[in-house]
Order: structure tokens, then C-alpha cells, then sequence
């Protein structure tokens, strides 16, 4: 196998795990039972409480996601020879695949540390 390949291997398998382990990082942040805020409403008040597992299966369907996105990347080229690629080249596909991956974990962790300030602010 050759070195990028690995690399490429290695960029799928870190996209697809970061999200779920993203997550066990910011519930491992809190003691057991305990009831955090899960939803802000338009002015800023909380109106839901829950349990930070809660936030773990939105995290297992991004990491879904880039799976998918994973196998749309390993066979882009028979993808687009079937006509199922549009609106991009066939050299541009690939990197459009993992940015899109990539994005999906950035706005996660965005999201999680966001999700962590607002409790921090808040008074349990």
C-alpha cells in the first residue's frame, strides 16, 4: 500500500471517529445524573433539560455520515461514470468529500464546545 493511501486511510478513520469521541470527551466534563441544559430558546432562556448522553447519538449520525461520505469517496470514480456526480469534475470530487467531512466534524465540536460554554454559564 502506498504511503498516501495510508494517509488517505488514516484521514477517514480519524473523520469518522472524532465526532463520538468528541462527544465522551465533553460528557465525561460532568458527574453522573445530572440534568444539563439541552435546548435555548429564542431569547436565550433554557427550555430543556436532559442527560449529556443525549448528545451522543446526534454525534453516532455524523460519524454515519462520514462513513458514507467515505464510500462515496472510494468509489467516486464508478459514481461518476454511472452519472451520479454532478455540477463538479472528476478531479474535484475526492477533496469535496473529505472538506465536507472535515466540515461536519468542525461544526460538531463546534457545537460541543459552544454547548459546554453554555453550561458553564449556567447554574446547575
Amino acid at each position: 500500500m502506498s504511503f498516501k493511501k495510508s494517509l488517505v486511510i488514516l484521514l477517514w478513520i480519524a473523520v469518522i471517529a472524532t465526532p463520538a469521541v468528541a462527544s465522551l470527551i465533553a460528557i465525561a466534563q460532568f458527574p453522573p445524573n445530572i440534568e444539563i441544559p439541552m435546548h435555548w430558546n429564542a431569547q436565550g432562556q433554557v427550555d430543556r433539560f436532559g442527560s449529556p448522553w443525549q448528545m451522543l447519538p446526534v454525534s453516532l449520525i455524523i460519524s454515519g455520515s462520514n462513513v458514507l461520505l467515505a464510500l462515496s469517496y472510494a468509489f467516486s470514480d464508478k459514481l461518476f461514470d454511472l452519472g451520479l456526480v454532478h455540477g463538479i469534475s472528476r478531479r474535484a470530487t475526492r477533496p469535496v468529500l473529505c472538506g465536507t467531512a472535515v466540515f461536519l466534524d468542525i461544526v460538531w465540536i463546534g457545537i460541543l464546545v459552544f454547548w459546554l460554554c453554555q453550561v458553564g454559564q449556567t447554574s446547575f
